[in-house]
């Protein structure tokens, strides 16, 4: 095993991300790999029988529900192993899976996947920081998620602009609390923010141009995340209440939500 997967920055990354390191756990109610996922047949499979799990009222609400819960699951230990750690971290798909622990052995109760992943690899980013950020976002994206999350948006059918503000929702904050923890001591922290949300080509996402600027607003001339949303993600469809950052209410209903 690579050094840093040993170490407790990654165990309790993997931790506070409900990753399960190793197999998926025997007699889970449903178990996918998350390379079957860029299956159209397979992918439409699994959306809709989610659906029906977590009692979303169509595919479309189902396949947002999953990009954030993957954004959570996947995205974010990747960006906190890269930013925070140093670290180059890569899932192997065939090698990680969605799973669906029984709700008896389920200690939050959540409907909502957790992932299990086996061969993990890492290794240090090279003192060339600006070739090895390039490698890892587009390994993150091009090449892995951006996949996927056009195989929901098809399939839902959903806007990509919607999935990446899902995604965008689960980086943002990660930035945001570093960099106030750290007190602005460390560039390359807001440095790897910049570049993920302002400078990165839209080739390392595998897409024209970078999804993630939209989302960004300036303060002091330095990027940061919008504080409110511009899509809509649909919880409210199967929640029966709306998120703060929900652009569908007045600021005057938001002030009353928890």
């Amino acid at each position: 095993m690579d050094r840093y997967l040993s170490t407790d920055l990654w165990k309790q990354t993997a931790e506070k991300h409900s990753i399960w390191l190793g197999e998926p756990p025997e007699h889970s109610i449903r178990t996918i790999a998350l390379s079957e996922l860029h299956d159209e047949a397979a992918c439409r499979k699994y959306i809709r029988w989610f659906q029906e799990y977590i009692d979303a009222p169509d595919m479309k609400v189902a396949a947002s529900m999953l990009a954030k819960r993957i954004g959570y699951l996947w995205t974010a230990p990747l960006v906190i192993a890269m930013t925070f750690h140093h670290q180059h971290v890569t899932f192997q798909l065939e090698n990680s899976f969605l799973y669906h622990p029984t709700l008896s052995a389920n200690e939050g109760g959540t409907r909502f996947p957790f992932l299990a992943v086996n061969g993990l690899r890492a290794e240090p980013l090279s003192e060339d920081r600006e070739f090895s950020r390039e490698k890892v976002v587009e390994e993150m994206f091009a090449v892995q998620l951006t996949p996927l999350l056009k195989m929901l948006a098809a399939i839902a059918p959903l806007s990509m602009s919607i999935l990446w503000e899902n995604i965008m929702v689960r980086i943002g904050p990660l930035y945001t609390l570093e960099a106030e923890e750290a007190e602005r001591e460390s560039e390359h922290i807001q440095a790897d923010f910049s570049y993920l949300t302002q400078g990165a080509p839209g080739h390392v996402f595998g897409v024209k141009r970078n999804p993630l600027t939209r989302f960004t607003d300036h303060k002091d001339n330095i990027p940061v995340a919008k504080s409110e949303r511009i899509t809509c993600c649909f919880y409210y469809q199967m929640s029966g209440e709306y998120c703060r950052k929900c652009p569908k209410i007045d600021n005057e209903n938001k002030s009353q939500l928890k």
